[in-house]
């Protein structure tokens, strides 16, 4: 796909168009949708927070006046001799006693006085004289258990109560005499959350086993008593959604009892669906409308490059008298005028530059006649080595025998040779000066073994070895010359010293060689041109320095990279010539 669209300048400015003016589009409406579901999703689950918070308010409210109540109830002494075994209280004053203290809750609960062995003596409804609880199960059992505190536990009978509380009456010794016993039915429940919560939520009571003790509005519809067992067991967070459900979960203090509050959630899958079916058909309607404005607009801007496309062909082709006609004044004709320009230009260069061609293509013919071949100079200079031994002239054959090897070197075609065999050059230059100056001078040369393969190009330790000797020496009876190779103290790069011991560098010609200025080295044309090459092969950090030394004489120092080559070099010390 990226390939298709590329392969036309058209298509990249359709595609560029379209992209501009619909992805904005489409990143907005998602962006505004995540933030709009974050917003609204943050807002609710802090008025669920609030409507969980009351309705845990109001069931622990309930809760702590029950208990409040109901020990109050077990401490009253008439109370407690009423419900002791083998006495007998005036059922009148226990009567006014129980419903004087349960006047604020009778609307809310039962309260019923059962005697030790579970019958019941005492109570504030109808139908409950001589009903009977089993004090060895059940809430008797429970309250017996939890030694004076109230306990709360789903009612086990049948009927209408759905939850059950108790505590024991001690007697004078602590004996246990009986017990107040409290049932809420559902019509208590729903009494006290009244107002808490609407028609389309849910709110359930569940035991410390989860099962459900009271529910109402879709609570009552789900059995989420079970859904919340299975969740704990598996480990699972208990407050995830339920059937397009948020669930919150609050512990009812020590009361063994929880609450649990459902709300509707606010997105549901087929909101969000409905929200991203209407982005959809916004992106469809924008994605058509930007294709015809993005295809007109894409069109005429591409049609100048379509045009100057076709003319570059035909000038590839070779018809350089092709010339862009429009009437346009923008860059597109500022464009289509500087092709014409070009193209005019270009015919005029090609003309004159056949006609030069022509010129050259006589001047080479005519120097390549009078060329002499090096091949053949190299050979004569051969035959002059071995004329020179047969007639026993050492001299002159040792001359043709040095000059023929640098004349074999400068015509190879490498431009790098190993450091030793560019030192052998120049002790055989240094021979050839010897004896064209009468041995007047000494040559030394230090190559250590481990920097004898070192690569270098050639021919660049030879002209300054001339110097030192046509400007060094110039005006001395007898010198030394002497080239010494090492290595930097960081080991990076290779040092190639030439010393001479003559009458020294003035210091306006030293300046001038350091400064690498060609304008200031007439006469010194060959250091400029060892400078230059080393320069452009490695880097302006290499070159060539001159110095003065302190005893007199010259100091002339090549700085190169210390690269390795595959040749090997035989091992060599100092030597004199």
């Amino acid at each position: 796909m990226k390939n298709i669209i590329r392969c036309s300048f058209k298509q990249e400015l359709l595609a560029g168009f379209l992209l501009v003016a619909v992805l904005p589009l489409v990143v907005s409406c998602l962006f505004l949708i995540q933030l709009f579901k974050a917003k609204a999703a943050n807002d609710y689950r802090k008025k669920d927070l609030e409507q969980a918070a009351a309705v845990e308010e109001r069931l622990l409210e309930l809760f702590s006046l029950l208990d409040q109540t109901t020990g109050e109830l077990a401490k009253n002494e008439m109370i407690r001799q009423a419900l002791a075994p083998k006495t007998y209280g005036r059922r009148s004053e226990i009567y006014s006693i129980l419903y004087g203290a349960t006047e604020e809750l009778r609307g809310l609960a039962q309260f019923d006085l059962y005697s030790v062995d579970g019958l019941c003596l005492y109570s504030t409804g109808t139908g409950m004289f001589h009903k009977t609880l089993p004090p060895y199960w059940g809430i008797l059992k429970a309250a017996t258990v939890r030694s004076g505190e109230l306990s709360l536990q789903k009612a086990q009978t049948e009927g209408t109560w759905l939850l059950a509380a108790a505590r024991p009456v001690r007697g004078e010794e602590s004996e246990n005499v009986g017990f107040v016993v409290v049932s809420l039915g559902e019509e208590n429940f729903e009494e006290v959350l009244k107002g808490v919560c609407g028609s389309q939520d849910g709110i359930c009571i569940l035991d410390g086993f989860f099962e459900t003790v009271y529910s109402t509005g879709t609570a009552r519809r789900e059995d989420i008593g079970g859904v919340l067992r299975r969740r704990r067991l598996l480990g699972e967070a208990l407050t995830e959604g339920f059937h397009g459900n948020s669930v919150y979960v609050s512990a009812l203090s020590k009361t063994g009892l929880y609450s649990v509050l459902l709300r509707p959630e606010v997105f549901t899958e087929d909101t969000v669906r409905s929200m991203y079916t209407v982005l959809f058909i916004m992106t469809g309607v924008s994605f058509l409308l930007c294709l015809a404005v993005a295809a007109k607009m894409s069109s005429h801007l591409s049609q100048p490059i379509r045009t100057l496309n076709t003319a570059m062909r035909e000038v590839q082709e070779g018809r350089l008298d092709t010339r862009v006609h429009t009437d346009r004044i923008d860059e597109f004709g500022q464009l289509a005028d500087n092709f014409d320009t070009m193209t005019a230009r270009l015919s005029e260069y090609m003309d004159e530059r056949v006609a030069q061609q022509k010129r050259l293509n006589e001047v080479q013919i005519a120097m390549m006649q009078s060329q002499l071949n090096p091949h053949f100079l190299y050979n004569t200079l051969d035959t002059m080595k071995w004329v020179a031994k047969a007639n026993h002239i050492p001299e002159l054959a040792t001359l043709a025998a040095k000059l023929a090897k640098i004349l074999r070197t400068s015509i190879s075609g490498e431009p790098f040779l190993p450091l030793f065999e560019e030192l052998e050059l120049v002790e055989s230059y240094a021979e050839i000066q010897r004896i064209r100056f009468g041995g007047t001078f000494a040559f030394t040369c230090e190559l250590p073994k481990e920097l004898s393969d070192c690569m270098v190009p050639k021919l660049i330790v030879q002209p300054i070895v001339e110097n030192a000797v046509l400007h060094g020496l110039a005006e001395s009876d007898e010198g030394h010359i002497a080239v010494r190779a090492s290595e930097s103290d960081d080991e990076s790069s290779l040092l190639i010293e030439v010393t001479d011991d003559g009458c020294g560098i003035e210091e306006t010609v030293m300046e001038h060689l350091n400064s690498r200025d060609k304008k200031k080295l007439k006469g010194h044309i060959g250091f400029y041109n060892v400078d230059m090459i080393i320069r452009l092969h490695y880097g302006d950090g290499y070159g060539l320095k001159v110095s003065r030394l302190p005893e007199g004489g010259t100091r002339v120092i090549i700085t190169l990279p210390k690269q390795r080559g595959d040749a090997s070099a035989p091992e060599r010390g100092g030597g004199t010539v």
